[in-house]
């Protein structure tokens, strides 16, 4: 961590940060998650952001690393990259950031 501190700095104040935050919304919705080797499993979407998301799913393929598919909607699905994953949580970070609406509305249908 210091070593990216101390990147930031020679890149002064008005510089991008490194990190990419952006407020989670909860939205507890069943998805379709997809491999690129074709396992497929439905998972409980946990919350969600512009930048990606966290599921909940039993499927013992998720691993870090590897690229997955994650249908939103009937019409929309995503391209992600699995983080993290532990026991059963996984943190995804899409390959193209969503629009803030969209998550708006994902994190919406939970709420109504």
């Amino acid at each position: 961590m210091a070593t990216k501190a101390k990147f930031q700095e020679r890149l002064g104040a008005e510089a991008r940060p490194l990190t990419r935050r952006a407020e989670r919304q909860a939205a507890r919705i069943d998805v379709t998650i997809q491999s690129n080797h074709g396992d497929s499993s439905v998972a409980r979407l946990n919350d969600i952001s512009v930048f990606g998301c966290n599921v909940l799913t039993r499927a013992d393929w998720m691993r870090c690393g590897i690229f997955v598919s994650i249908a939103l909607s009937e019409t929309r699905t995503v391209q992600a990259i699995v983080r993290w994953v532990r026991g059963g949580s996984c943190g995804v970070e899409f390959l193209r950031p969503i629009p803030d609406a969209e998550a708006d509305e994902l994190a919406a249908m939970w709420n109504h």
